[in-house]
């Protein structure tokens, strides 16, 4: 079954050392929830330039719709500068004031918000106010019964603690990694020893302390919370109910081209078992498969052929 899927914010390209990438986490995600089988619509901005046609032209060639996707006259369609390190993990420059910055949803795109099963946003996108008032519109278009994921990606220094609550409390999905768990303790409920959160478990995997557990406990419970998907990279990851802990996976190893769009894949796949009812320690394992095959490839939208799809135990798509 097709899922209707929406994603806001950024769409962009990624500046690596081995050349630009499209790339923006909300891209990356509709992008693999596309190859999932889901009918998806990117919702975001791009400059009236030479990198922002051939963005359009990227997603075309990918079969992902570019109706919503705006052209903004003055301002440029927006780039990260991406530094990888000898693990392939990421630090990134990201540009101000670009096209993505003022996004402005068309009324086609509020009608398409109206009958989605999921929306994906984060907080890099709500970096200023524009973006903020145009997505309170449309969060408020969606349905009560759909997916609401936050997919945090906190970025220093775009964001605060009043735009994340803000967040919190519009969604029903978050999905961060240890180091956002940590970071959001900290400005959320300073009670917390963060320093604590983490402890060598088995096999080099990670363990949670008690104080983490309570933490992201009193996220779901606040916050009405359905799922909370945290990953700790080669340490592994946790999917996380109201009732605690549904499944925990250690990674597979891979050789890292690039962890770049990695978190993004993951979401994807949980958020498509998720509205297929599938169970979730399988959801889970499947993510964890998917996540490292993009980890083994340079870019963060890379080709996922049907037959790579079955070997992870995807069904037929």
């Amino acid at each position: 079954m097709s899922h209707q899927i929406a994603a806001f914010g950024e769409i962009l390209w990624d500046m690596l050392p081995s050349g630009k990438q499209l790339g923006g986490a909300p891209g990356n995600f509709a992008y693999h929830s596309h190859v999932l089988g889901s009918d998806v619509m990117v919702i975001s901005q791009v400059g009236n330039d030479e990198l922002g046609r051939e963005i359009t032209a990227e997603l075309t060639a990918r079969n992902i719709p570019v109706d919503f996707v705006g052209i903004d006259l003055e301002r440029p369609t927006g780039t990260v500068e991406v530094e990888l390190d000898r693990m392939g993990h990421p630090a990134y420059r990201i540009i101000e004031d670009v096209a993505w910055d003022g996004i402005k949803p068309s009324r086609a795109a509020f009608l398409y918000a109206t009958g989605v099963d999921a929306i994906c946003f984060g907080s890099l996108a709500m970096r200023g106010e524009d973006n903020r008032v145009s997505f309170a519109s449309l969060i408020n278009s969606v349905p009560n019964e759909a997916l609401r994921v936050l997919d945090l990606n906190l970025r220093e220094p775009f964001y605060t603690e009043e735009t994340i609550r803000s967040l919190l409390s519009v969604c029903n999905v978050l999905k961060l990694n240890d180091d956002e768990l940590i970071t959001l303790a900290g400005i959320l409920n300073k009670e917390f020893r963060t320093e604590t959160f983490f402890a060598e478990g088995a096999g080099g995997t990670v363990a949670l302390s008690s104080g983490a557990r309570a933490f992201i406990d009193s996220l779901i419970d606040f916050y009405s919370l359905k799922y909370c998907i945290l990953t700790c990279g080669v340490k592994g990851s946790f999917l996380f109910d109201g009732s605690g802990i549904l499944s925990q996976l250690e990674s597979t190893p891979v050789k890292v081209a690039s962890t770049v769009g990695a978190g993004d894949a993951f979401t994807a796949v949980c958020v498509d078992g998720f509205l297929s009812g599938d169970d979730p320690v399988e959801t889970h394992r499947r993510a964890v498969q998917y996540a490292a095959f993009v980890c083994s490839q340079p870019g963060a939208m890379p080709q996922v052929t049907p037959d790579q799809l079955n070997e992870w135990g995807f069904k037929s798509r």
